[in-house]
């Protein structure tokens, strides 16, 4: 299959997109595509979340008394220069950075979903589930961050947009754990990890419900590691 066949197959033939790419393993298009989607999103982002993050600074008691009255004033001082003033280089460091994480996150969510699917099956290769995951990702990369991109620049916030429970209890504060949990249960993770259990299907040669049983677990773990990273940042502030 072609590029854009790959690339419409995951949204309307998931099954016969993921059959394929079991049988041939083809990835690279599909990185580029995934770091080029990501390197957009944070490039649009950038401004939003530098301005969030100055408006929490401000308010942090904790990181005044940590750091003590005049370097929390310079510290103050330099997010509000990065808010006020980011420039194009500036942004574009970003979008390349956060492109970068990214695809180091997938890499190595790919090879801790390879060890996670081998208790349940001898078959499959690492290359396979990468190939996997990096085209189920096109859900949360390209529609995902697509939507979400367009909420921030229209709400000018990045922590008062959520595509996840959370857009159903509008009066939680964004920085509160309730929130940072249901945020983390998002519409587009759970659709991605779905249409993931076709190609883990595939991949390892077993039956549908018990890929998605190791889809969903593995994104039940993930989870839970992002909440609690996302409530420990926060509670350092």
């Amino acid at each position: 299959m072609k590029t854009g066949e790959r690339l419409i197959g995951v949204f309307t033939k998931p099954r016969e997109t993921f059959d394929s790419l079991a049988e041939k393993p083809v990835w690279v298009d599909a990185l580029i595509i995934v770091l080029i989607a990501l390197a957009i999103y944070s490039y649009l982002i950038a401004p939003f979340a530098a301005r969030d993050s100055y408006t929490l600074f401000q308010q942090s008691t904790k990181l005044k008394q940590q750091l003590g009255e005049e370097k929390f004033q310079t510290f103050l001082e330099e997010a509000r220069k990065k808010a006020e003033e980011m420039t194009t280089t500036t942004r574009l460091t970003q979008a390349l950075s956060g492109s970068l994480v990214g695809g180091i996150g997938l890499l190595f969510q790919a090879l801790l979903l390879f060890v996670l699917a081998k208790f349940f099956s001898p078959h499959g290769t690492y290359l396979q589930v990468m190939t996997a995951l990096f085209h189920a990702n096109f859900i949360n990369a390209i529609m995902g961050n697509g939507l979400r991109s367009l909420l921030i620049s229209a709400k000018q916030s990045v922590y008062n947009v959520s595509t996840g429970l959370a857009v159903f209890f509008p009066q939680l504060d964004p920085t509160s754990s309730s929130y940072m949990i249901l945020t983390n249960i998002d519409f587009f993770q759970l659709w991605m990890f779905g249409v993931l259990a076709y190609g883990l299907s595939a991949i390892f040669k077993i039956d549908m419900k018990k890929s998605l049983i190791i889809s969903y677990l593995f994104w039940g773990l993930k989870t839970l590691f992002n909440i609690a990273m996302s409530i420990w940042g926060m509670s350092r502030l």
